[in-house]
């Protein structure tokens, strides 16, 4: 992390930031590395990459994906619900994960349907553990990849279900961290 960003989220503003703090007193540490800021042009990229799925947009990430340099044994991208994939036809989080230098793999699935950007920040916290690893993970170094860090708490279950099944040590990437 760069001076003046949180040392497990990448927020600006501190060395620690008070969300990381409560994930830490609550056993849910788990450090992410954003490349970039969500800002309006960011949220631009994503509506057209995201939800027109326009995948060549991606390209222009292709090389700050390669420098990303994280102890791992296995890439895990967030899944999406059954439903979301077959809205979008594809997984946005595989797309950027198949850029990293690894091996990707499925390890989890996702049940729930429901969107966390239509959620409160309050609800999202209160929703149930939508994942469940599918693939042995026992003692495999993880690094899960999301394209948007918001609140954390979709990387925190995850990883959550991760070290449950037995995963060693879980890191996360993401595209941007939102502010």
């Amino acid at each position: 992390m760069k001076k003046g960003e949180c040392a497990d989220c990448g927020k600006p503003g501190q060395a620690l930031c008070a969300d990381c703090q409560q994930w830490r007193t609550q056993g849910q540490a788990l450090v992410t590395h954003p490349l970039f800021l969500y800002h309006p042009q960011a949220k631009a990229f994503m509506k057209q990459y995201k939800f027109l799925g326009d995948t060549a947009l991606l390209e222009v990430f292709k090389t700050e994906l390669k420098k990303v340099k994280v102890k791992q044994d296995w890439i895990v991208p967030i899944p999406l619900s059954p439903d979301r994939l077959a809205e979008r036809r594809f997984n946005q989080a595989e797309w950027i994960a198949r850029m990293l230098r690894g091996r990707v793999h499925l390890a989890l699935e996702r049940t729930d349907g429901v969107a966390l950007s239509h959620l409160s920040r309050r609800q999202r916290h209160e929703r149930t553990n939508p994942f469940h690893v599918i693939q042995p993970v026992g003692g495999k170094n993880i690094l899960l990849v999301d394209d948007v860090y918001t609140t954390g708490i979709t990387l925190r279950q995850a990883a959550s279900r991760l070290r449950e099944a037995g995963a060693n040590e879980i890191s996360a990437v993401t595209l941007f961290r939102s502010v």
